[in-house]
């Protein structure tokens, strides 16, 4: 699915908080606050992890939900989306992974170290953060 002109208004709003939900083959829950999502084009987002547990979640259940939560409103005010995505592809080195790395590295020096993979995501849908049937 192409994601809206308001979810790429919030992937460009730097104050925000991403939060990305898994579960593993077993279907235990797992969540997880990154900062280095972002969007590739329309339809795919893109995003670096460590070796962890999301990762391996990913490696067994490519399915998430992806939160982007916009600091200063709170309760049934709370502006940002949900977007449903589902692995694409990963990778551990190449033109994506240093691509995505470089820009981190710079921000945060040595602590891109910790970030081991690349993953890509393909959008399946997308819903407001607080849904009302107002659509995002």
């Amino acid at each position: 699915m192409q994601v809206s002109e308001q979810v790429k208004g919030f992937f460009a709003t730097r104050d925000r908080t991403n939060i990305l939900a898994t579960a593993g083959r077993d279907g235990k829950p797992n969540v997880g606050a990154f900062g280095s999502p972002s969007l590739v084009n329309d339809e795919t987002m893109a995003m670096m992890l460590g070796d962890n547990r999301t990762f391996r979640n990913l490696a067994e259940n490519p399915q998430g939900v992806f939160l982007i939560i916009l600091h200063g409103a709170v309760g049934m005010g709370m502006k940002g989306c949900r977007l449903y995505v589902t692995v694409k592809e990963t990778a551990d080195a190449g033109e994506k992974f240093d691509a995505m790395i470089a820009p981190i590295r710079e921000r945060i020096g040595a602590g891109a170290d910790m970030l081991k993979h690349y993953v890509e995501f393909a959008v399946t849908d997308a819903r407001p953060i607080v849904d009302f049937g107002q659509g995002v």
